[in-house]
């Protein structure tokens, strides 16, 4: 069923938002919840309830303070009315359900200098996720359901806390700002940063770092295209929007727009410089596009020659990522989804020796050292 394959919506958000963000175990810096009603009400800029979206911040201090790392929430899809509707009613589809501050000292994004020693003193935006596909939405009028006015608008809102941040928090005089985020905020990313690039000042150095952001286009254990059709409805229903003169869809017309909601897709016409961070054994996609029906070790013969299948495919898909000359990637062999929020997944998982922290800082600052790390096959990562 589609609640199934989405199954984050169908969690409570005071749960949820734990699962996201609040178990590590922290005593970082709080950051400030910041709402965004002048934006909701000009704009039209509003959460699938219609509350004003927000982010979460904190300031950079020292060498970091004029730089910006802006993070996009991830947690799932919305692929129809009523999952939606259910979505509404928790903290990934209303600003309502929100903290007034939290602890993000985690991973990429952690002000501690001993797992983040490059960028801990850097300015963090932690933008809330409440569209329900990406922040792509940009439906003019409501959708009514069971009476319930439901809003698309997640394009309006990553242009609204752009604005804000240009605007309001400086950083419009920034040296270096990185975009980044994880599942459907990873998506954003390769989704966007084209766009984002276009709205900075030139003099700003931008790049992005997606993480588990790259799910592939590819059957379930059974062959059927599940997760097909769930994309192709939920681009109309939310009328996705990517900015102007978007290469993906100068590329793709007609039935095949649905096509510029998956990274394999989007990736060819990325121009900014970004940094792909994966697993190639994602959970996420296992569950719910593969539908293996296990977690590894406690599979059949039948389930791990298909995993085993889905990673080699992923592989080959995720082959131009490699093949790039200017792209940085990290594809490790862990069982999970999400990384660059986890102290030991960013800083100490490691392939041959190297960290994602370590590979990501090489890329980035065009250091001495290798800018791409591809694991060998599951188990053999004994730093998982």
């Amino acid at each position: 069923s589609l609640t199934r394959v989405t199954s984050f919506t169908t969690m409570q958000p005071e749960v949820l938002f734990f699962l996201l963000i609040g178990f590590f175990v922290t005593q970082g810096k709080l950051s400030e919840l910041i709402l965004l009603p002048d934006a909701a009400r000009k704009d039209g800029a509003v959460c699938l309830d219609g509350s004003p979206p927000g982010f979460f911040y904190r300031e950079g201090v020292g060498k970091g303070a004029n730089n910006m790392i802006i993070h996009f929430e991830g947690g799932g899809w919305c692929v129809d009315e009523n999952d939606c509707l259910k979505r509404s009613r928790t903290a990934l589809g209303s600003s309502k359900y929100w903290y007034s501050s939290y602890d993000l000292s985690i991973g990429f994004l952690s002000d501690n200098k001993e797992v983040n020693p490059d960028f801990y003193d850097w300015n963090v935006a932690f933008v809330n996720y409440c569209d329900g596909l990406s922040f792509t939405g940009n439906l003019d009028k409501a959708v009514m359901v069971d009476g319930h006015p439901i809003y698309f608008r997640g394009f309006r809102i990553l242009n609204a806390v752009i604005e804000y941040l240009l605007e309001q928090k400086g950083m419009k005089h920034a040296d270096n700002v990185i975009m980044t985020g994880c599942s459907a905020g990873g998506l954003t990313t390769y989704y966007d940063l084209d766009y984002v690039r276009t709205l900075l000042p030139t003099s700003i150095h931008l790049v992005g770092l997606s993480d588990a952001g790259y799910f592939i286009d590819a059957p379930n254990i059974e062959g059927k295209y599940v997760w097909r059709p769930l994309t192709q409805y939920a681009y109309k229903m939310h009328n996705s929007t990517f900015g102007e003169d978007n290469k993906c869809l100068e590329n793709y017309h007609g039935d095949d727009t649905w096509k510029c909601l998956q990274a394999q897709y989007v990736y060819p016409f990325i121009s900014t410089p970004i940094f792909a961070f994966n697993s190639q054994y994602d959970t996420w996609q296992l569950e719910n596009i593969l539908q293996v029906g296990c977690t590894p070790p406690n599979c059949t013969d039948q389930q791990m020659k298909a995993i085993q299948d889905y990673r080699d495919d992923f592989l080959k898909i995720a082959n131009p990522l490699v093949q790039s000359k200017a792209t940085g990637v990290f594809l490790d062999s862990c069982l999970v989804h999400c990384q660059s929020l986890d102290d030991k997944h960013w800083a100490e998982v490691n392939v041959g020796g190297q960290s994602a922290r370590e590979t990501f800082a090489n890329w980035y600052f065009k250091q001495t050292g290798e800018i791409k790390k591809v694991d060998c096959k599951y188990p053999c990562n004994t730093s998982c």
